[in-house]
């Protein structure tokens, strides 16, 4: 397949993956990425098919959690989410593949599940990955902070149902993906 460095580094999440791989395609395709998002998929769902989309990549970029906490396959508790991530991050080190995982998206589902209110869970999410990623090998890349409003949810310019990016959303995380991405 060449050398590593001729593989796709590979983008694996759900629906706001699957969508910044079209929203910002130019991107991907300059700097060798490949979008593998499944719109509506948990974490569970993705760790399943976490090996598959990983085969041929020269490195991982893993967004998960958010429709875990959005209930979408029912209630998750954060253990199981963690133990989801974990899983996948074991996976990805055994097969030598270096991971950067970045934070659950801010929201507050206001046009979407307006009855959750997650921006308090997270948070807490948010700081196991960036303690996991303190601790071990992958690297954490911040989305919370370029586009979270006051409250901690995703700031409206930046979506049109509170939890989904638009054009002007991906473009604010972009810089600090391609920082932890693009060498040098």
């Amino acid at each position: 397949m060449g050398s590593r460095q001729d593989r796709p580094l590979v983008f694996i999440g759900d629906s706001i993956t699957a969508a910044w791989g079209v929203e910002r395609a130019e991107t991907f395709a300059r700097h060798g990425f490949v979008a593998r998002g499944v719109p509506g998929q948990t974490s569970g769902q993705i760790r399943v098919r976490f090996f598959r989309d990983a085969e041929g990549a020269r490195g991982i970029h893993l967004l998960c959690g958010i429709n875990d906490i959005a209930e979408i396959g029912g209630p998750v508790p954060d253990r199981e989410i963690a133990a989801n991530i974990l899983a996948m991050g074991r996976l990805a080190f055994e097969a030598g593949l270096p991971l950067w995982i970045g934070t659950v998206m801010p929201s507050d589902f206001w046009g979407w599940r307006p009855e959750l209110r997650p921006v308090a869970r997270i948070r807490v999410l948010n700081g196991w990955l960036r303690s996991l990623c303190d601790a071990g090998a992958a690297r954490l890349i911040d989305y919370q902070t370029p586009l979270a409003d006051a409250s901690g949810a995703l700031a409206r310019g930046f979506t049109e149902d509170g939890i989904h990016l638009n054009a002007a959303g991906y473009a604010a995380i972009e810089p600090a993906m391609l920082r932890a991405l693009v060498p040098g």
